[in-house]
């Protein structure tokens, strides 16, 4: 706690700079002998002063810090600061599950500027929880411009250049469920069902997420649609089991029992066990389908030695690393999006030339890129004449965690030396070469 209090205080301390001030004004005093501010730059001093005091005096506690904070922005109304500081009580209110203050401030940042969707999403859920008034009707309010706010972030944003159009447009549907769940639910609460209904089939439709199938079944039941019911709730059973998204289970369980029973003279559970399994192997299938279009299959699964790697190069032909198998195998792990790989490809195919007339040693240039489209465009646009072929996993052998990366093989297929990163004050090829022959020399032992 106490090391939270403190980085807080960085946070909102790290600017003063008390030195500036003090020869740009004199201190008056007042009756009692009080300062009293005669310039701004002396009134802004006090303010900091204050707000120093106020975190110091907190002694750590994080409820003690909120009240010091509140009463400094009752003294200082218009301090430049409010926004910062408002933040900073709005988190503290949420890691204290202080809801009152949370809904409170949430409420005043939402009149600022920048991305509010985790605000909203969570103003949203706040208000649903605590039921006062009018909070469902204002949390409608909010999540209508939550999603909103998410389809108009989403339209303007572009794909990132190492990411996949697939799973770009994955991670898109996701967070669009996400949100269209938000509001189903909360329209569930209001007795909108018809609208709720829509929300939250676009929302399944989108992302085959357990709680938006969960709502469905709820919604289904109390519309009087057992079989309905029972059929998501299976749904959500399955996905949840199948993934780490998190609902009750064993509530959940208990009610899918009830609505098998709904219906049926024999009360029993005979039959609704075969029931799960159709449904579950369903969904299985259908996510394997789903996936299958986000991510290239991993042709190298369950294999351990990198000499038995099989890579695909830009014409889409195999390159089968057990053919390398003898040599010296240098390989450069690089994406089209990474700017220090942009500096270091060059120097690479420097390095590839001067070894040209080695047949003991062999290059590779490895892309970790996702969209595997944008890779051929790039290497004709840059003219190089590289023996590139995509990582198909071997990047995630090797433990790559970023890249540039170069990896030198000895003959066995073994790692002789792993540089991560590029230094533009070192001679690459010369650097580079000098390990090439380290690493033949000690094969040669």
């Amino acid at each position: 706690m106490k090391l939270r209090i403190d980085k807080l205080m960085l946070a909102l301390c790290a600017t003063l700079t008390f030195n500036g001030f003090a020869s740009a004004f004199t201190l008056n005093r007042g009756q009692g002998g009080k300062p009293e501010p005669t310039t701004q730059a002396e009134s802004t001093v006090d303010s900091e002063n204050d707000l120093r005091r106020a975190i110091q005096e907190s002694g750590g506690s994080e409820n003690r810090i909120i009240l010091n904070l509140e009463d400094y922005l009752r003294r200082y109304p218009k301090s430049a600061r409010r926004p910062e500081i408002e933040g900073e009580i709005y988190k503290l209110a949420l890691k204290l599950n202080d809801r009152e203050r949370s809904i409170a401030y949430a409420e005043k940042m939402l009149t600022g500027n920048g991305n509010v969707i985790e605000l909203l999403t969570t103003l949203v859920s706040n208000l649903r929880e605590r039921r006062k008034g009018d909070d469902l009707d204002r949390a409608l309010k909010y999540a209508d411009r939550l999603v909103k706010d998410f389809e108009a972030l989403v339209t303007s944003s572009a794909k990132p250049a190492r990411m996949s159009s697939a799973r770009w447009q994955e991670g898109r549907n996701q967070g669009l469920a996400s949100v269209h769940l938000v509001r189903g639910r909360l329209l569930i609460d209001l007795g909108q069902l018809d609208r709720a209904r829509s929300d939250l089939r676009k929302s399944y439709d989108l992302a085959p997420l357990a709680g938006a199938a969960l709502s469905l079944s709820e919604l289904a039941e109390r519309q009087n649609h057992p079989d309905e019911a029972l059929d998501y709730g299976l749904r959500a059973f399955a996905i949840a089991l199948a993934t780490d998204e998190e609902i009750d289970i064993r509530a959940l369980r208990r009610r899918l029992s009830k609505l098998y029973a709904t219906g049926r003279s024999n009360a029993g559970e005979a039959g609704l066990g075969d029931r799960f399994l159709k449904v579950y192997d369903s969904w299985m299938r259908e996510n394997d389908e789903r996936l299958a279009n986000i991510e290239e299959p991993n042709i190298n699964s369950g294999i351990t030695d990198p000499l038995s790697f099989r890579l695909t190069k830009l014409d889409g032909s195999p390159l089968e690393m057990s053919s390398l198998r003898g040599k010296i195998i240098v390989i450069n792990f690089w994406a089209t999006w990474c700017g220090p790989c942009r500096t270091e490809l060059p120097l690479f195919e420097k390095t590839i030339d001067k070894y040209r007339n080695d047949s003991d040693v062999v290059f590779l240039a490895v892309t970790t890129d996702e969209d595997r489209k944008q890779v051929p465009e790039f290497i004709r646009e840059n003219k190089y004449k590289l023996p590139v072929a995509f990582a198909d996993g071997l990047d995630a052998h090797f433990d790559v965690t970023g890249i540039p990366t170069t990896i030198i093989l000895d003959r066995k297929g073994a790692v002789s030396f792993k540089i991560r990163g590029f230094n533009p004050k070192d001679d690459f090829v010369a650097a580079l070469g000098d390990k090439i022959e380290i690493a033949r020399r000690e094969s040669a032992r």
